[in-house]
């Protein structure tokens, strides 16, 4: 994660007013499915391979989530739920219904993390064409694909944690219903992290500065990821999450470059 200040940024057309980044963040996370399909032939070639690897990886996490992690998820909510609940209907009733849909979704988004990381150098190309596709280039080469896979790597480790946490405790009455949003919420900034990334490493964004960036443009990345990672449980989705995240990425830093370019 570099400390290094990010490389001089630059469009590479004439100044013209900007989309709204809100309405970019939630065009680009509500149809980030069939982004890499519908925005031309040389998006849609790179997002072939990329696509493949997610749908086998995607299925490939709903299968082990079948075959182990619902049962996983079921003896952890079933251990939490024995001082609260004697043996019986209720409490079988209970594990089942937090089990199955916290087994399937954590074991898909692992899917998709893994599927994400092996497919970095695809993506890093794909989102290349989608920069030049919104007129944008830095003038000098980024941080590299290992900077890249360290921060995909890092936001998959605080990913599950975090998710974990807010599983706990989201099982708990009332105050549950906080920490479900929470867990939402987190998800939806570690996808955004995770779209964003390709096109902020060209751009010399290390992690702690792409996090000061973040915090900037708050509002339209989390309305972005909220969106996305409605759609991480179906695969072949990340190549679209990723043209998406590219397309805000680089209306970020032309927004970021035009702010500079006035001081």
């Amino acid at each position: 994660m570099s400390n290094t200040s990010p490389v001089p940024l630059t469009a590479s057309a004439p100044a013209v007013e900007q989309p709204s980044l809100l309405a970019t963040g939630f065009s680009a996370g509500a149809a980030a499915p069939f982004l890499s399909f519908s925005m031309g032939r040389s998006i849609a070639v790179r997002s072939f391979l990329p696509f493949v690897v997610s749908v086998v990886l995607v299925i490939a996490g709903l299968s082990l989530g079948i075959s182990h992690g619902v049962d996983w998820v079921a003896s952890l909510i079933d251990s939490g739920l024995a001082s609260l609940f004697d043996p019986g209907w209720l409490r079988s009733l209970l594990v089942a219904v937090i089990a199955w849909p916290v087994g399937l979704i954590g074991s898909v988004a692992v899917g998709y993390q893994v599927g994400f990381l092996v497919s970095l150098p695809l993506l890093d190309r794909l989102a290349l064409e989608v920069e030049k596709r919104e007129e944008w280039q830095v003038d000098q080469p980024g941080l590299g694909l290992a900077t890249s896979a360290l921060c995909v790597s890092t936001i998959m480790v605080f990913w599950v944690v975090g998710s974990l946490f807010c599983t706990l405790f989201g099982l708990l009455p009332v105050v549950g219903i906080l920490f479900v949003l929470l867990g939402w919420l987190w998800s939806a900034l570690c996808i955004a992290l995770d779209a964003l990334d390709p096109t902020l490493t060209r751009a010399g964004y290390g992690l702690q500065q792409r996090l000061a960036l973040i915090r900037r443009y708050a509002v339209p990345v989390v309305t972005f990821g909220a969106l996305a990672s409605l759609w991480i449980v179906v695969p072949g989705s990340y190549p679209g999450i990723v043209v998406g995240g590219s397309r805000l990425a680089a209306r970020i830093l032309k927004r970021e470059a035009t702010d500079q370019a006035l001081e």
